[in-house]
């Protein structure tokens, strides 16, 4: 008979699809991570522009001053900080809107949910897979590749 200590146990590695089958919830997380990170930004950005605004008096200085503050140094060409800071926010509102309207179909419409089924004794215990989700899935990573692209475009290119 063999001990505790000789008996070797087989590892199993993680998959993968553990980690796509709880997408939803993830994509849920990130949706409030997003929205209160948007939020911040929106009121360090309404502070910033009505301090540089003198609070509704502009002087040509102030502005200059507060604005070449936040663009900070040049990293590349006529790239500055605050245009890759720019940059990353409009990408994430891309994302969170995305995600949004996605969550608003699914949740408030219906779309993408299958047809409930004629119940019957015994009840079996209901699927919980979505299979009609995924094209909206797919159809939010097309609109924020198309968008990645276009902003990429117009803050670094042209």
């Amino acid at each position: 008979m063999m001990s505790m200590a000789q008996q070797k146990t087989k590892r199993v590695p993680p998959k993968w699809s553990l980690w796509f089958k709880g997408l939803d919830e993830w994509l849920l997380i990130f949706q409030k991570v997003s929205g209160a990170i948007l939020i911040l930004y929106l009121l360090g950005h309404t502070l910033v522009i009505s301090t540089a605004l003198g609070l509704g008096h502009p002087s040509p200085l102030t502005w200059n001053a507060i604005i070449g503050t936040i663009e900070g140094p040049a990293i590349y060409g006529h790239i500055h900080v605050g245009t890759v800071i720019e940059y990353l926010i409009a990408l994430l509102a891309a994302v969170h809107g995305a995600n949004g309207f996605r969550l608003i179909l699914t949740q408030y419409f219906g779309v993408g949910l299958p047809k409930p089924e004629r119940h019957t004794f015994p009840r079996a215990v209901p699927s919980t897979k979505k299979p009609g989700q995924a094209w909206l899935k797919y159809i939010a990573v097309i609109v924020i590749i198309i968008f990645l692209i276009l902003a990429t475009l117009v803050a670094f290119i042209w």
